[in-house]
C-alpha cells in the first residue's frame, strides 16, 4: 500500500475529487447542498486555494489521486470571553468511494496532524453533518471528540 500525499493548487482536481462528498451532501441536505457541479467548485477552489491561510492537499494512492484535504490556519482572537488560540480547521476531507479502507483517510489525517505539530498548534477542529455516522465513527476512530453542538429547527 502506497499513499502519497502532496500539497496542490490544483483546482479541477480537488473539484473532480470533490464528486462522491458533494453528491452525499446533496442527498442527505438536498435543501441545503446542490449536486456536484464540476466547474462551479473548480471557481470556487480557485478563489479560495489563494488565501494565505488555506492549504490542500491530494492523496494519492499508487500514483492516483483517491482523496483530498483542505486545510485552514485558524487564529482566534482574544476577546472579552476567550484567550487566544490557534487552530488547524478541516475545511474539507474526502475520499473517493472507489478507494475507501484502504488507510487515505487515516493518512490525510495523520498528515494533518504532523502539520499542526509543525505550525505549533494543538488543536484541529472539524465539523462533519450528523446523518453522515461514518464519518462521525471515523473521525471518533481517529481520536476526535464532540466538543460543540449545533441545533436548529425548521420551520414550514
Amino acid at each position: 500500500m502506497n499513499i502519497r500525499i502532496e500539497k496542490t493548487i490544483d483546482s479541477r482536481l480537488l473539484a473532480k475529487l470533490n464528486h462522491d462528498v458533494q453528491e452525499l451532501h446533496s442527498r442527505i441536505e438536498p435543501d441545503i447542498y446542490k449536486p456536484h457541479d464540476e466547474e462551479e467548485i473548480k471557481k470556487f477552489f480557485d478563489s479560495f486555494l489563494i488565501k494565505d491561510n488555506v492549504f490542500a492537499y491530494i492523496a494519492y494512492f499508487e500514483d492516483t489521486p483517491a482523496g483530498y484535504i483542505v486545510l485552514i490556519k485558524r487564529d482566534y482572537p482574544e476577546g472579552p470571553f476567550t484567550k487566544r488560540h490557534l487552530s488547524i480547521h478541516i475545511d474539507q476531507i474526502c475520499v473517493e468511494n472507489k478507494f475507501k479502507g484502504k488507510g487515505i483517510g487515516k493518512s490525510l489525517i495523520g498528515f494533518t496532524t504532523q502539520f499542526a505539530k509543525d505550525n505549533g498548534i494543538n488543536r484541529i477542529e472539524l465539523d462533519f453533518w450528523t446523518k453522515n455516522k461514518n464519518a462521525g465513527e471515523f473521525f471518533k476512530s481517529q481520536g476526535f471528540e464532540t466538543y460543540d453542538e449545533k441545533m436548529r429547527k425548521t420551520l414550514k
